[in-house]
């Protein structure tokens, strides 16, 4: 085995065929891809990319398939570290920002999304079936299982949960990553004593990955880890502020710029065509695109330009559901933001006197640290005296928190300017009560246009 030293977690061994893979051009497009898109505009160290995160999630397979499934079929073994290599292949120039320009583009007449399957995970099977790199190395029919070790539709259930489960290798190195290159504390977590107390639950029916009782601290630790990421690295304002520009800029590029290269490579249709394209495209190739003299001046040019000189938008809104608005603004802005979110901007807009178009509404949540714990892969379980047990009734720490309890926020994002400190701070008193009024007007207002028998009622 040849090996390769990682800041993270020291030398990761790589066969030879995982080697040859790893030397394609398709895999070496995701040195191009910065984990956490232009995260380094506030924390000047997370340049890491989606390659080293992906050699990363096929090292911690590897440790976690030798400790759990040491009888397992060797081919298969391999076949397993091969997907967790490729997991991320499918990603983007600015790795999850362009996958909400995907999801909003993709021709739905030809390609159908099963339940819960995200749009770059299609991208991903198809340039693991399709890709001209690939083919010479890895048989067809490895490649269509590997792709159905990435979808789930292939093998034990504890399988699928070292891919993709609640505890699995891709988040216990991306926590750990993108902590490091951050230059935060938040993410560490004892990854050996994690991998060591990890156990396969056995019925009749499945396998599952469990965790033995002695380690529920490890786990403790291990969800508060993503807890406080997430709200302190994947969260933080300027990161929102940036996603949300690239965001705008890409589909103002292709709607009002008309800007063909971009049309091209948003419109999924999982055609050999769009493998072809999408494989040319990276960070530096998007910005580079849209910054040339080629392109005409427009939104996406402009947007781009601030982003590059770091002339970013300002938060001039900032507010949680839970504490301001009517009592039917909360819902609605909670369950159906799209429906208002084009009024709202553009009503600040003519608050602001500038452009709609460059005014950003953006609502998100951040889920208690105990319903962290479980997300959309399920419970996490643990191993007592042969029985399984959810982790939060395990855990006399997450037993404690109120699982209901999630934080929703309304941001809204604009480029303004403010001379000094004090110029600043009478802005946003001011921006902070007639931007409140604002969305709780337009929801009212669509309301009644929509024919809507809601009340708002403080």
């Amino acid at each position: 085995m040849r090996e390769v030293r990682d800041p993270v977690h020291g030398f990761i061994h790589r066969t030879r065929e995982e080697e040859e893979i790893i030397d394609t051009p398709v895999f070496q497009r995701l040195r191009r891809i910065k984990q956490l898109a232009m995260a380094s505009l506030v924390y000047p160290g997370a340049l890491h990319t989606r390659f080293e995160h992906s050699l990363g999630v096929m090292h911690l397979t590897r440790r976690m398939v030798e400790k759990l499934l040491p009888r397992e079929d060797p081919r298969d073994k391999l076949l397993l570290e091969l997907a967790a290599l490729l997991h991320d292949l499918g990603h983007g120039p600015f790795s999850h920002v362009s996958e909400e320009v995907l999801e909003k583009y993709y021709d739905r007449d030809k390609v159908k999304l099963a339940p819960h399957e995200k749009i770059h995970e299609r991208v991903t099977g198809g340039l693991i079936k399709h890709s001209e790199h690939l083919a010479p190395l890895i048989s067809e029919s490895d490649r269509n299982r590997i792709v159905n070790i990435l979808s789930g539709q292939w093998g034990d259930q504890v399988l699928k949960d070292i891919l993709s489960g609640p505890i699995d290798a891709d988040k216990q190195d991306y926590l750990l990553r993108d902590s490091y290159y951050c230059g935060v504390k938040y993410g560490i977590f004892d990854i050996d004593r994690l991998v060591d107390v990890l156990q396969v639950l056995e019925d009749r029916t499945t396998k599952v990955l469990a965790v033995d009782v002695d380690g529920v601290h490890t786990l403790e630790q291990f969800v508060l880890a993503k807890y406080y990421m997430t709200t302190q690295v994947y969260r933080h304002k300027i990161r929102l502020i940036t996603d949300n520009m690239i965001v705008r800029a890409i589909m103002l590029g292709i709607e009002e710029d008309k800007i063909e290269p971009l049309i091209r490579l948003y419109t999924f249709d999982d055609s050999i065509d769009f493998y072809q394209e999408w494989i040319k495209w990276d960070d530096e190739v998007l910005f580079a695109t849209i910054c040339s003299r080629q392109i005409k001046d427009g939104y996406a040019k402009k947007i781009f330009q601030s982003l590059r000189e770091r002339s970013l938008h300002k938060r001039i809104f900032h507010k949680k559901l839970s504490e301001a608005f009517t009592s039917i603004a909360r819902q609605e802005l909670s369950e159906n933001f799209s429906m208002y979110a084009k009024d709202i901007e553009t009503r600040v807009a003519n608050l602001l006197d500038i452009d709609p178009n460059l005014v950003i509404a953006h609502t998100y949540s951040t889920k208690s640290v105990r319903d962290q714990s479980r997300n959309s892969e399920g419970p996490i379980m643990i191993f007592r005296a042969d029985m399984p047990i959810p982790f939060e009734q395990e855990s006399v720490l997450f037993r404690s928190i109120n699982e209901a309890e999630k934080d929703e926020y309304i941001d809204i994002y604009a480029p303004v300017t403010f001379h000094d400190e004090a110029d600043k701070r009478k802005k946003l008193r001011y921006y902070d009560e007639t931007v409140e009024d604002i969305v709780n007007s337009v929801v009212v207002n669509v309301n009644a246009a929509s024919g809507g028998d809601n009340n708002g009622q403080n």
